[in-house]
């Protein structure tokens, strides 16, 4: 339910992109200037849950985000999509509103950007309205969480099935990074689709949603976010007056079937009558690795600008391809992911011709140390990029939200940065010996 960036089961959306962005060594004085660092107050509440409030003063209005610890990768085998599927039922109806309501009270209160997303690693509900509306906002998302009704269930599943076929089945690019998850990952829950597998969706019951809700829908695995125009100690009481009566729940530890060792390279053939796409993807570390921040940088010198390895080779000067981009990391972040490189192969080119230009720059990258010029551009990329993204109260508080959500801390901002600062040449070259290597590589053709 949210725009391809965020159907969060993609690099998305806001946290794919967040991650890939917040990488720049001048982050200190960005920060400083938007006053994150020291305006931002936490609040926990008794039950555990976790809001960080941020006042900005300017235009009457508000972000706000309430992020849940749990994704797809809280499902096991043969009983997918249940993250999904309540986000869906979230929005139809309380025990104490009827769901036509709930959307026409964000709506008819100049509610704007108002949506909800699931991706591998969370759930999120978030909007922007007036600052006069954050008693609503806070009522609302209390209500949706805490007295979801379960009405009209088999025909909600119905919709999510037909967006199945939709984004998936029927979706040449959907499918290409359905079936490459399938084949890079064995054990992993990052395996199936954030959606679901359709068998399993089809098999949901009510009751299955609502014991799911309550193992993972508690006050420990939630963080709210704040910012805009607001009064701290009012919105805290707010805050207490809505969530505050959320008991705590039992917070089952988390435990993932560990990933083997790739031994050796694995590629798949996904037949569709669409353009020619090509995937290679590398299994790496995620957060809080040191590897993981190496790979942030790798991706701005391969395929951030004209002037990047992989787009100055293949797009401008061979033009063998109509474009490239690297993900450091797909498909999430709380468990190890993905390197993941695609293009768009042009005409009168195979997939192995534009395979063999990838993997030679790649094992350039092992041997030949980058310059320092090449690691002061991708910084400072990677600067703009993070201006961008945190010049509004919507970015931030997602942001903040993520990073608390997923590193345990929204500090982790400044920390990340400050190893990616720290990045050399040859942190590049050995972590480019230890992952990307065929052995370690699965290939996805998108082919008529």
């Amino acid at each position: 339910m949210l725009k391809d960036r965020l159907y969060m089961q993609k690099r998305t959306y806001l946290i794919c992109l967040v991650l890939l962005t917040l990488l720049a060594p001048r982050f200190a004085v960005h920060a400083s200037s938007l006053g994150i660092e020291k305006n931002v107050v936490e609040y926990k509440l008794p039950n555990g849950m976790q809001w960080l409030l941020m006042r900005r003063a300017g235009a009457p209005v508000f972000a706000g985000v309430v992020q849940i610890r749990v994704g797809s990768i809280e499902e096991e085998a043969g009983r997918t999509g249940l993250a999904h599927m309540f986000e869906h039922m979230a929005f139809k109806g309380t025990d104490n509103i009827k769901p036509e309501e709930i959307w026409d009270a964000f709506v008819t209160n100049g509610a704007s950007n108002l949506n909800a997303y699931t991706s591998k690693d969370t759930t999120a509900y978030h909007a922007k309205m007036p600052a006069s509306k954050l008693p609503l906002w806070i009522y609302l998302n209390s209500e949706m969480i805490k007295h979801p009704t379960m009405m009209d269930f088999e025909k909600e599943r119905d919709v999510v099935l037909e967006e199945l076929v939709g984004k998936i089945e029927n979706n040449p690019i959907r499918k290409m990074d359905a079936d490459l998850l399938r084949t890079a990952f064995k054990e992993s829950p990052y395996k199936w689709p954030t959606i679901g597998m359709k068998l399993d969706v089809a098999n949901l019951k009510a009751k299955d949603l609502e014991t799911f809700r309550k193992k993972y829908y508690v006050p420990e695995r939630m963080t709210g976010a704040i910012v805009g125009d607001i009064d701290i100690e009012r919105t805290k009481g707010l805050i207490f007056e809505y969530f505050g009566d959320m008991p705590r729940g039992k917070n089952p530890p988390e435990k993932f079937s560990a990933e083997p060792v790739q031994t050796e390279e694995r590629k798949v053939r996904v037949h569709f009558d669409a353009s020619p796409r090509l995937m290679l993807a590398f299994h790496k570390p995620t957060l809080p690795s040191p590897d993981d921040d190496v790979f942030d940088v790798i991706s701005y010198i391969l395929c951030y600008g004209e002037n990047s390895r992989l787009n100055k080779e293949l797009v401008y000067e061979k033009k063998m391809v109509q474009g490239v981009a690297c993900d450091s990391s797909y498909p999430g972040a709380r468990l190890d992911d993905l390197f993941v490189i695609t293009t768009e192969p042009a005409k009168g080119f195979s997939y192995d011709e534009v395979t063999n230009v990838i993997v030679a720059e790649l094992e350039r990258l092992k041997t030949e140390p980058v310059t320092e010029s090449e690691l002061s551009k991708a910084r400072n990329n990677a600067a703009k990029d993070f201006v961008f993204q945190m010049k509004g109260n919507e970015g931030i508080a997602q942001t903040l939200a993520f990073f608390q959500m997923v590193a345990g801390d929204w500090r982790y901002v400044t920390r990340h940065l400050d190893v990616i600062n720290k990045v050399t040449a040859e942190d590049i070259i050995k972590t480019a010996k230890k992952y990307l290597n065929k052995e370690n590589m699965t290939i996805a053709e998108l082919v008529k």
